[in-house]
């Protein structure tokens, strides 16, 4: 089970770093562009999600990898279900329901590695 919940946390954090990536780098026209904002609206809060996102990459992997607050990794993969859940609601009040498929299945892996990664420390 060990091997298997390491390559779910690699694929995981392999997942976010794109959109965390992208959520940094982008200008707020591109964000505007690809309809992730509204014009008028702050570019805050898409900053701090991608910053979030790439914290989550590696707090994933490292504290489990180094035994350093391991405790960590699983708090990782369980705010990655949380962001999974925002994603979902924000989809639906978009009426982009695509998107939906992939954003259920990347929670219920964060949900299994959140699950079993807590009850190994317990």
């Amino acid at each position: 089970m060990n091997i298997i919940l390491w390559i779910v946390q690699g694929l995981l954090s392999v997942f976010f770093i794109m959109p965390g990536y992208g959520k940094i780098t982008g200008s707020k026209a591109q964000h505007v562009a690809d309809g992730h904002l509204k014009p008028n609206n702050s570019i805050l809060p898409i900053r701090v999600l991608g910053v979030l996102e790439l914290l989550g990459c590696i707090g994933i992997i490292v504290p489990w990898l180094s035994g350093i607050a391991p405790i960590l990794t699983p708090m990782a993969a369980a705010s990655f279900c949380l962001i999974m859940i925002a994603g979902m609601f924000v989809h639906i009040t978009k009426k982009e329901y695509k998107m939906l498929p992939l954003l259920m299945i990347v929670f219920i892996l964060s949900a299994v590695v959140a699950y079993f990664r807590f009850d190994e420390l317990v």
